[in-house]
């Protein structure tokens, strides 16, 4: 072969032709996708996966960077580009500090750089846009990198939220006493607010959360309710990661006993398919209540007790009522705290610690009385 035939060759190049952003934001969402699955296959609840679904589909597409190719001259972000080394970190930096500067709470900053990190990390754990002809992401993109560090985590200080108090003792008493006697003496459609009273009282008594609460069936053959055992079971507790939802028994006390006798003897038999339908609390229409309507209920009946000067915390939640167990539990039991751990199903003290918030009165009370066994014992 001649000179001038290797310099043709030598002189030739491939050129492909460049990748539309209709593709690339195909191979985003795939992957995003097949991110989002895994919360499916790990047990998570529908709520988790939507809130994770809103922020990080929202994130990239708040983030706008400039591109000559798009037909806007600029578009969202993509995954591998939140991943590119260094431009990356930064981009994360940055949202780090906005998030700091907007004076949210610590553990709000946590929670969204955590979510962010959990993605990134299952994309460099499966690096693979996903399709029927399954690509390797660095081969198509480049390559990628982890950009959320733990440096980027702000450091666990006292917030408003943790300054903030749960309703315990005499507090919890007058809201059961002003939904009782006030809110639904007031209410037209008694059978309903009835009923929230009855959840409200249960979440506190019991500790249960939200999503177990409106899981309780009241028919056989899974009935949950047992008042010779004192205790009440969930079926669809919450478990670790990759096993089933979990089957647990809490305390059944006294007082929601007979709370939920009155509500099961003359409440729900008077809501629509209370014959047929297990579920222990119904709605309107005879179906198994929402989280959406107990969400909503609570709330409203939060804002009407602080309309007459009930002192109640900031944010009134189911979880909040859950803490209210576990900080009276914990005043009255001190010493059974693993006891604590089963009922709430916590599988470490670590996770019961941020349930467990006593007033500044129990701890002054509790200092005076170390206080009081110190001086007795050097006399």
């Amino acid at each position: 072969m001649s000179r001038p035939h290797l310099a043709i060759v030598h002189n030739m190049s491939i050129v492909s032709a460049p990748i539309t952003f209709a593709e690339k934001l195909a191979d985003h969402e795939a992957i995003l996708q097949g991110y989002l699955d895994t919360h499916v296959t790990r047990n998570h609840s529908e709520l988790t996966i939507e809130s994770e679904r809103r922020f990080l589909k929202g994130w990239f597409e708040n983030l706008i960077i400039k591109d000559d190719l798009h037909p806007l001259g600029e578009r969202q972000l993509l995954i591998w580009e939140a991943m590119s080394p260094i431009t990356g970190r930064q981009r994360i930096v940055e949202f780090g500090k906005g998030l700091v500067s907007a004076d949210l709470k610590v553990r709000t900053v946590q929670g969204y750089l955590g979510k962010l990190r959990r993605l990134f990390e299952y994309v460099l754990e499966c690096p693979y846009i996903p399709g029927e002809n399954t690509q390797l992401l660095v081969a198509k993109y480049g390559r990628i990198e982890q950009p959320v560090l733990e440096y980027d985590y702000p450091i666990h200080t006292l917030d408003s939220d943790e300054e903030g108090f749960v309703l315990t003792g005499e507090r919890l008493i007058e809201f059961y006493e002003f939904i009782r006697t006030t809110y639904i003496s007031n209410n037209q459609k008694k059978l309903p607010v009835s009923r929230d009273y009855t959840m409200i009282v249960l979440a506190a008594e019991s500790g249960l959360r939200a999503s177990e609460i409106l899981h309780l069936d009241a028919l056989k053959p899974h009935r949950d309710l047992f008042y010779q055992q004192n205790s009440i079971q969930t079926r669809f507790g919450k478990a670790a990661s990759g096993s089933g939802k979990r089957v647990r028994k809490t305390i059944f006390t006294p007082f929601a006993q007979a709370t939920m006798r009155v509500y099961e003897e003359r409440i729900r038999p008077n809501f629509p398919c209370s014959k047929e339908n297990p579920a222990l609390f119904l709605s309107e229409s005879g179906e198994r209540i929402s989280y959406q309507t107990m969400w909503r209920n609570l709330h409203v009946i939060a804002i009407a007790a602080v309309k007459v000067g009930l002192d109640l915390p900031q944010h009134l939640s189911w979880h909040s009522l859950r803490r209210s167990f576990a900080t009276n539990f914990m005043e009255k039991q001190p010493d059974k705290v693993w006891v604590l751990m089963d009922l709430m199903g916590h599988l470490n003290p670590g996770t019961l610690h941020r349930y467990v918030r006593h007033s500044q009165s129990y701890y002054e009370k509790a200092i005076e009385e170390i206080v009081g066994s110190l001086t007795s014992e050097t006399s």
